[in-house]
């Protein structure tokens, strides 16, 4: 698992903020593929039943070599900042893969663009980066074995828990 410490942290989260707001005006969403088939939720224990739905269906897929939010991510990703907005108390841990494809340092580092992007959304929308763990997973936790579309395009994702 790669650790960063936390002054680094906040220095890329700084640094990726000043981008992302220096950069709105090219800001490009795209469609993705979003698999329905085969992919489980989080459980989150003693939490509502509108606050588990929102979290079941937190997990954020992106294109190949991509760390892009879509249009649907984005969807995705207003809820949770409306859930985080009335549960002042919510940490998240916003996990990053990426398919099998390319070296494990590769992947690793895509992992933690896919986090990361999310992470800017989030703080973007208002949300304090105190509040969530932005880490990449690279390969090593596929979440559907297999060498095919269809298995890479679930693994190139990110799990919002």
């Amino acid at each position: 698992m790669l650790k960063i410490s936390t002054k680094c942290m906040y220095f890329l989260q700084v640094s990726i903020i000043a981008f992302m707001l220096s950069a709105c005006s090219s800001l490009k969403i795209t469609d993705e593929i979003v698999p329905s088939d085969g992919v489980q939720g989080i459980t989150i224990s003693k939490k509502s039943k509108a606050t588990q739905k929102i979290l079941d269906s937190a997990t954020i897929y992106f294109e190949y070599d991509s760390s892009r939010l879509s249009s649907e991510s984005i969807k995705t990703l207003r809820d949770i900042v409306e859930l985080m907005k009335t549960d002042k108390a919510m940490t998240l841990s916003l996990q990053g893969h990426a398919d099998e494809r390319g070296t494990r340092e590769y992947n690793l580092a895509l992992g933690q663009r896919r986090s990361e992007s999310v992470s800017s959304y989030l703080i973007a929308s208002g949300l304090s980066n105190s509040r969530m763990e932005a880490i990449s997973y690279g390969e090593e936790r596929p979440l559907i074995l297999g060498s095919d579309e269809s298995s890479w395009q679930k693994n190139r994702r990110v799990e919002i828990k």
